[in-house]
């Protein structure tokens, strides 16, 4: 009886807001510039969270006002909004993270650009071809030439505040076309998933305002699987919790 109801409900049941979380073991290889962890990357409409789940390390940033370093603990949680060009530090080869994704988890979908030079950036075939990964060895190249173009933009910065925005807003360009494919597929997710959510909590609170709790009686839970095997991700190890209404073809994803 619980089995059958498990199964369903998660033809309308989706993660709190839409998000979806993913846990991470931070890559614990070195990189060329002598630290270890993850690859710089950046998301262009998903604001993001990192909770420490165990261990240490850092996140080294980017944005507007240059470079900067924010030290992590456990249980530290850091939330970066899109723009935000970010690194995961793990020096002591123990950090493990929790990442909770805005938007049906879009950077799982496309939006997560790596920070490469701009010779890897300048063509959709260029950029594929630099983010093609099948093994752990090519994630750390993915990785590495990710760090490289970071270290120019951080060197950039370092010479003066306005090379360092130039050269931010070049990469920020080069992201945009580079992601350009995915524009109507996002507004999709985002219609289907964030805007729905929102959409369902106003009507449910417009009926509370009329003294109504019918839509009580429509209570419904699911239990959420994750990746039994890890995949190869920027910043490491992934095990994604997936959204029930992703698990499902794509007529019942629309009903």
């Amino acid at each position: 009886m619980v089995e059958h109801q498990l199964q369903k409900e998660q033809q309308h049941l989706r993660m709190p807001g839409a998000v979806l979380m993913t846990r991470l073991q931070v890559y614990d290889s070195v990189t060329p510039d002598g630290q270890i962890g993850g690859t710089p990357h950046v998301h262009l409409v998903c604001t993001e969270m990192y909770v420490v789940l165990s261990g240490g390390g850092a996140v080294e940033i980017i944005d507007k006002d240059g470079f900067s370093r924010v030290e992590l603990k456990q249980h530290d949680a850091l939330l970066f909004t899109p723009g935000t060009i970010h690194r995961l530090i793990n020096p002591n080869r123990d950090l493990h993270i929790l990442a909770i994704m805005q938007n049906s988890g879009l950077p799982e979908r496309g939006d997560n650009v790596v920070t490469f030079v701009n010779e890897h950036l300048a063509t959709d075939e260029a950029y594929r071809a630099a983010m093609k990964v099948s093994t752990l060895e090519e994630a750390y190249s993915r990785r590495n030439r990710g760090v490289e173009g970071f270290l120019q933009l951080k060197a950039a910065f370092a010479a003066s505040h306005e090379e360092g925005l130039a050269a931010l807003q070049r990469f920020y360009q080069f992201a945009e076309e580079r992601t350009a494919q995915f524009r109507d597929e996002w507004h999709e997710i985002v219609q289907q998933g964030a805007m729905l959510e929102v959409n369902s909590s106003l009507s449910q609170l417009a009926q509370l305002k009329q003294g109504a709790t019918n839509y009580l009686l429509t209570s419904a839970y699911t239990m959420i699987s994750t990746d039994e095997e890890s995949k190869l991700g920027f910043c490491g190890h992934l095990n994604r919790y997936f959204d029930p209404v992703s698990l499902l073809p794509e007529g019942i994803r629309q009903a």
